[in-house]
């Protein structure tokens, strides 16, 4: 196997277990440890992966660039986009966030809405809808996250209210609720959710049991949340919907 193929495949491996040891990688890939430890630290360099305590490797899903975090889990992130997508009532006001499945809850939304986003490719693919209503907010262009942020992008938030704001979060945390790695990430989801009448969350399981600098909101502050995987840490939360929605589960 090249090692570029063989690179992503272990980026593969760890997004699915979330985290591995070198012989299990090893063992998975039928290649030598000795392999496995010189592609581990290439992805350590590039700030994709990060050794845990134990010798466990892991990524490092966080300091990722935008770009790098699209090419993760992707059928999941369809798969989550499709579920959320499919309980939107038509006619709804939307917030959406920026991220990759958030763009996904994009790609499959069907029923007529208004959309306000601070994402350029949200706004790109929703552009030539025909039963879309899209307002894109402008502001500082962050071309790393891909998405507008700053002081200008709130003011501009600050005019409209919703129905559903639908967030991403960086790090979900039983106890510590949801974070952002970025201020203005956090700025801009704790806006959406203050302005919206309800508030859903969709996150894979890369993002739970983490804490990131940034403080977004409670975990009971959703009205909805959907995951792709049962989270054994997750707090009662008599108010919140919780929606696991597994593989080789579809919404039409």
């Amino acid at each position: 196997m090249h090692k570029a193929a063989r690179q992503q495949a272990l980026l593969a491996l760890l997004s699915e277990q979330g985290q591995s040891s070198v012989a299990q990688l090893s063992q998975a890939l039928r290649v030598s440890v000795d392999t496995v430890r010189r592609d581990l630290n290439d992805l350590q360099q590039q700030g994709l992966a990060q050794k845990n305590h134990g010798g466990a490797i892991a990524l490092d899903v966080p300091v990722m660039s935008r770009a790098a975090r699209s090419t993760l889990l992707n059928a999941t992130k369809q798969r989550l986009g499709r579920a959320v997508a499919a309980q939107i009532p038509p006619g709804a006001t939307l917030m959406l966030d920026a991220g990759s499945t958030l763009l996904a809850v994009a790609e499959a939304l069907t029923v007529p809405a208004r959309v306000i986003t601070a994402s350029l490719d949200i706004a790109t693919v929703l552009s030539q809808r025909p039963n879309i209503e899209l307002i894109l907010l402008g502001g500082q262009w962050d071309k790393t996250q891909r998405l507008f942020a700053g002081a200008a992008t709130l003011a501009m938030l600050q005019r409209y209210r919703a129905d559903i704001a639908v967030l991403g979060a960086c790090a979900v945390h039983a106890e510590l609720g949801i974070s952002a790695s970025q201020e203005a990430d956090a700025e801009i989801k704790r806006a959406m959710l203050a302005l919206s009448a309800q508030c859903w969350l969709v996150v894979d399981h890369l993002k739970l049991d983490c804490c990131q600098p940034h403080q977004v909101a409670d975990l009971a502050a959703m009205q909805r949340l959907f995951i792709d995987r049962p989270w054994d840490a997750l707090p009662a939360m008599p108010a919140t919907d919780v929606s696991v929605i597994p593989e080789g589960e579809h919404h039409e």
